[in-house]
């Protein structure tokens, strides 16, 4: 199977450590091992006392998962009624949609892809050789989505239903009675849904998961990456409450996993319990930045925020002549400013804007007004 560049991914991995301002991350300023233990109200002493003894054999009691991990993914859905086996330990956010579009789709299949989205959702489709049909979020539209043409795209052979809430790049999120509407398409094809809910968990309100409107062919995947600000634990999960589908993904992931870094569910255990916790310290960050962001973009007379923003990234459009890969590889290699080109994610003329990395609002002002200095001068 051959893929495509992976756009997004293979330009920020190299560009990251090298930014002086970094617009591009996507996920909440990360946490320390000492800052976790801070925010969680745990006995940093004790764990790392118990470490001594911490059998470094491949997992603890379940390969899909450590109980503890597991119970812990489950407080994230107290609407969804979920029980430990259905819940699957992956590598990262990466390992879950992989795992989980590769284990459904088969040959003959088609799917049905909302657009923007992560990469993954429309390209490992494409790359396995399957019909992928795109319902695509439109500026004129307000970049909301279309349910009735996300309806008329399915059919008898439509496997599977792909989107990303909140969206990424736009930060735009669907509210319960849409998220009812897609499980009923769902429901009339008999289709799979794969929620990708990363970015889940940024609003004061309780913000619904696909997995909260008792579909069991609704498939949701998160990650430790945004809103848990511990990219670097790479511990991910796939929620499958249908038992012949997860038995599929366990083979699938005995081929390319066989269990997750037991040191990295553990770590991730402790943040997962403490979840409203670590969520409050990322929305103290993202509150203030999503206000400072919006307000600046409102200043600028080249550019727009496609919507606001309820995640740790934004989608802001632009009017010069110039197509957006260019912009941002001169703006990295000019003024070191990082951004995500808006066609790494099929939007031209559009930038991907990160501001949760800012745990100080005064350097994310401060990057702005960077990447307000160098546009002036276009």
């Amino acid at each position: 199977m051959k893929l495509a560049w992976f756009g997004v991914e293979e330009w920020l991995n190299p560009m990251d450590s090298l930014a002086k301002y970094n617009l591009g991350s996507s996920c909440v300023s990360a946490l320390n091992m000492q800052e976790l233990f801070e925010v969680t109200g745990q006995d940093l002493d004790a764990f790392l006392e118990d470490m001594r003894t911490f059998s470094l054999h491949y997992h603890h009691g379940d390969a899909t998962g450590s109980p503890r991990v597991k119970k812990a993914v489950m407080g994230l859905y107290p609407k969804a009624d979920l029980k430990p086996e259905e819940v699957m330990m992956v590598i990262g956010g990466t390992g879950a949609n992989d795992l989980s579009i590769s284990a459904v789709l088969e040959h003959g299949d088609n799917c049905v892809v909302v657009k923007p989205s992560y990469q993954q959702h429309y390209d490992i489709p494409k790359g396995l050789g399957i019909e992928t049909r795109i319902v695509q979020l439109k500026a004129e539209d307000g970049y909301k989505l279309d349910l009735d043409e996300m309806d008329k795209l399915c059919d008898d052979n439509t496997k599977m239903i792909i989107l990303t809430n909140p969206n990424n790049p736009i930060g735009s999120t669907l509210n319960g009675d849409e998220l009812q509407k897609i499980v009923d398409i769902a429901k009339k094809h008999n289709t799979w849904i794969l929620c990708d809910e990363m970015y889940r968990g940024g609003d004061d309100e309780y913000m619904p998961s696909i997995l909260d409107y008792g579909y069991k062919r609704a498939i949701s995947v998160s990650s430790m990456s945004k809103m848990f600000s511990m990219a670097g634990t790479r511990i991910g999960w796939v929620i499958c409450r249908e038992p012949e589908m997860y038995e599929i993904m366990k083979t699938r992931r005995s081929y390319n996993t066989i269990c997750c870094g037991i040191f990295d569910e553990l770590v991730a255990s402790i943040a997962l319990e403490n979840y409203e916790k670590v969520w409050a310290r990322a929305k103290s960050i993202l509150h203030p930045n999503t206000k400072i962001v919006a307000e600046w973009v409102e200043k600028q007379p080249h550019l727009k925020l496609a919507a606001m923003p309820h995640g740790t990234t934004c989608l802001i459009e632009y009017d010069y002549d110039i197509d957006s890969e260019t912009l941002a590889k001169d703006m990295m290699e000019k003024e070191k400013i990082l951004t995500v080109p808006g066609d790494y994610f099929d939007m031209p003329k559009t930038l991907r804007v990160g501001f949760g990395a800012f745990r100080d609002p005064e350097k994310l002002k401060e990057s702005l007004k960077a990447l307000e200095d160098y546009l002036a001068l276009l």
